[in-house]
């Protein structure tokens, strides 16, 4: 019913955590584009089939996907958002695997970046402000080197919940208003 109301309200974009939440949206008839945010190896497959977005945060990661699409082409471009490491220290590349990744994508045209975001590890705090703007300021450096790279555009997100409340210069082209709804 959420994604119904965003839909009907004209959200440009919906994230899940899972795939599993990802595929019960489409088998409820939404048609939105759909961000997997915890994607795991074993459902890249069903979420090419399913057009649904997965995260792509490490070169492990992206090698998965280029694997199965080597070994199964998709019919279409597969979409996919690159997770930066900005400062949270959980998951996303690091600004040294910056070339790497652009070679592959470079490679590999049946990859299509549709973002690339961080998450703002404490935009809550605000004792934490200098922190905050910092990772903001290197999701720029990094994304600005990603958009010098590849040939097409591509939307650019880190503001979170609170990042939206206390932070506009991190709005970017898009924000994620999570546990804010």
């Amino acid at each position: 019913e959420v994604a119904r109301v965003l839909a009907f309200h004209g959200v440009d974009y919906l994230a899940v955590a899972y795939a599993d939440e990802g595929l019960e949206l489409r088998k409820a008839g939404i048609e939105l584009p759909i961000m997997v945010l915890n994607t795991e190896s074993s459902a890249l497959k069903s979420m090419i089939k399913n057009k649904l977005e997965p995260e792509i945060y490490s070169l492990a990661r992206l090698g998965e996907l280029v694997d199965l699409l080597e070994a199964s082409p998709a019919e279409e471009k597969v979409l996919i958002h690159l997770k930066l490491e900005t400062g949270m220290h959980r998951l996303g590349f690091d600004e040294a695997d910056l070339d790497e990744l652009l070679q592959v994508l470079q490679q590999h045209s049946n990859i299509v970046v549709a973002s690339v975001f961080s998450h703002l590890a404490a935009a809550d705090d605000p004792a934490e402000s200098d922190f905050t703007r910092v990772q903001i300021a290197t999701f720029k450096r990094m994304s600005d080197k990603i958009a010098s790279r590849l040939s097409y555009p591509f939307l650019r997100h880190i503001a979170n919940s609170s990042g939206i409340e206390r932070f506009p210069e991190a709005y970017f082209d898009m924000v994620r208003l999570g546990i804010g709804l």
